[in-house]
């Protein structure tokens, strides 16, 4: 079997990490045209992703990319975007898969062999066929649409994502650790090194969805303006942190995906955002992604493909849906300042069991 993977993130190389395992041979199709060492910010890979990766034997390597090289306080390991994504690629190249560059998907379709092989084809006019297309192309996923018209486009949630990373600056909390700062203009969160380094992130209500336009006219001064203003009554250390900041401030409006209707037709499927995407307060993006990934080689190593890949939705469908759902309920906390009840350990301490049976 030969799997076409569409998209090069946290879903695309941990899909095909997990595939090669079960002797598939995978092609990763990326739309970046080369790689990009400062993608994004950072994640909190939560104890069910550690879980995954445990599954697909790199958990230990993310450990070693993470903020202190160990599990924070509750069981998270804060790791850079960039990090994780390089873990991911290197060990799919490592484990036979192909990563080929500059494949942006404009559409897909079945061979005239049959609705067992599909083709993928790309804006550059070229095109590659294989036995299974796997979108992992993120909210915004070209495969979404292609393998449903119908399907629906993200969701804007009124919040602007900031965040940063910076050196030379204290602030309170054992490594590792998830801090939060509430201020009534905003949400403030960080972890820290204990040799004061600060990863944080911010969120701003913001009524309108920004244009990308508007978003590249948002300067850095502009944003650090607005961040100082938000958090004015903050204690002291998130100016600070803010001030020390190194690197740009990753300014994103948030979007999510409720439900998407149709996760697969003929030999096409999807996996991670672009099956469900959920909103960064969820905390579980790349862990949701990681648990599809290690569920789909599951069900494709144990039932012929139509049937895995139905199965596979079987499993993941109402799981993921919860987590928006908490995802965007989370979100709104934020907006209105209500508080969030209730426990969060049937989303954390869910586990694949590789070794089972599908």
């Amino acid at each position: 079997m030969h799997a076409l993977v569409i998209g090069g993130g946290v879903a695309g190389p941990a899909t095909a990490v997990a595939l090669r395992s079960i002797g598939v041979d995978v092609t990763i199709c990326e739309a970046r045209p080369r790689e990009d060492g400062d993608a994004g910010l950072w994640v909190m890979v939560a104890p069910n992703g550690l879980a995954a990766l445990d599954a697909l034997g790199l958990k230990q390597a993310a450990l070693r990319a993470s903020l202190v090289g160990a599990v924070g306080p509750s069981g998270f390991a804060p790791i850079r975007r960039a990090g994780l994504y390089g873990l991911l690629r290197e060990a799919a190249v490592a484990r036979g898969a192909r990563i080929e560059h500059g494949r942006k998907l404009v559409d897909a379709d079945t061979t005239a062999e049959g609705a067992d092989r599909v083709v993928a084809r790309f804006s550059d006019g070229s095109s590659l066929s294989g036995d299974l297309l796997i979108g992992s192309d993120g909210i915004h996923s070209r495969t979404r649409s292609v393998i449903d018209p119908a399907a629906p486009t993200a969701r804007y949630v009124p919040l602007l994502n900031l965040g940063g990373f910076a050196r030379a600056v204290d602030a309170p909390g054992e490594p590792a650790q998830l801090r939060f700062v509430r201020s009534r203009k905003g949400f403030f969160g960080y972890t820290t090194s204990g040799r004061r380094e600060v990863w944080w992130f911010a969120n701003l209500p913001w009524g309108a969805e920004p244009s990308r336009r508007e978003l590249a006219a948002m300067g850095r001064d502009m944003l650090t303006d607005r961040l100082l203003d938000t958090f004015a009554e903050a204690p002291s250390f998130v100016a600070d942190v803010i001030r020390a900041t190194h690197t740009d401030l990753y300014a994103l409006p948030t979007h999510d995906l409720p439900t998407v209707p149709t996760w697969r037709r003929g030999s096409m499927v999807l996996v991670g955002d672009a099956a469900h995407a959920t909103t960064p307060t969820s905390g579980q993006g790349s862990s949701m992604a990681l648990e599809d990934a290690v569920i789909l080689a599951k069900c494709l190593r144990d039932l012929p493909g139509p049937r895995a890949l139905a199965h596979y939705e079987q499993l993941r469908r109402r799981r993921v849906e919860a987590v928006v759902e908490l995802g965007a309920r989370a979100s709104a906390a934020k907006v209105n300042g209500a508080v969030p009840h209730g426990s969060l350990d049937w989303v954390h301490d869910y586990r694949v069991d590789w070794a089972s049976p599908a």
